[in-house]
């Protein structure tokens, strides 16, 4: 449901920038609310749908729902843009972190995603445990959505449980790439060994 796409999108960017120190402002949460709803482009009767309707029925048209917006494709394609526009990392980033969000909650559906779109249109990948619209969707998003916006009073949150692991990849890669980030770190210089000085022989006679 959209509700929920929204509450969870908004709810993980706001947990990910207060836990990591990025930028959390109205411009920043409206465009992970956004991204979150992005999707959803190829269904004219979508929230966002309703509100580019003519764009939206097109794309429904010619892709469908859950087609292309759903797929790996466009996963790459939010991945590009950020690469090509990353003056613009202020809006991406939260806009590809509710785009994310929203692909893991359909992912959760019994209809789940064509991620393999369009190698593979028919075939969708799912890991149906929740209903949407049902009890268990509704129970799923209360506990998350509490679970990170609980951080803001008690002054932080628990770890994920890839927290740790993920550090150390974060660490491995820095430790690879050099401290500035862009090139892999020089291998140290051998040591030389200062020059003897020379004895000066005694002479005969």
């Amino acid at each position: 449901m959209a509700s929920s796409h929204i509450i969870v999108g908004g709810a993980t960017w706001f947990y990910l920038s207060s836990r990591y120190g990025m930028t959390f402002d109205a411009v920043a949460f409206g465009a992970a609310i956004l991204g979150a709803l992005a999707p959803d482009i190829d269904h004219p009767k979508s929230t966002l749908g309703q509100l580019v309707k003519p764009l939206s029925t097109a794309i429904s048209n010619i892709f469908g729902h859950r087609g292309v917006t759903h797929s790996a494709l466009a996963i790459a394609g939010c991945l590009w843009v950020l690469h090509e526009h990353a003056a613009y990392q202020h809006v991406l980033i939260p806009f590809i972190v509710g785009y994310l969000t929203h692909l893991a909650g359909d992912l959760l559906t019994p209809a789940g995603l064509p991620l393999l779109w369009p190698i593979k249109r028919r075939r969708n990948f799912a890991l149906p445990i929740l209903k949407t619209g049902g009890f268990s969707e509704q129970l799923a998003v209360t506990l998350m959505a509490g679970w990170m916006i609980s951080g803001l009073f008690a002054g932080g949150w628990p770890e994920f449980p890839l927290q740790r692991p993920w550090r150390s990849v974060v660490a491995a890669a820095q430790t690879y790439l050099g401290e500035g980030g862009m090139e892999k770190a020089a291998p140290p210089l051998p040591v030389r060994k200062p020059p003897e000085t020379s004895r000066t022989k005694p002479l005969k006679g």
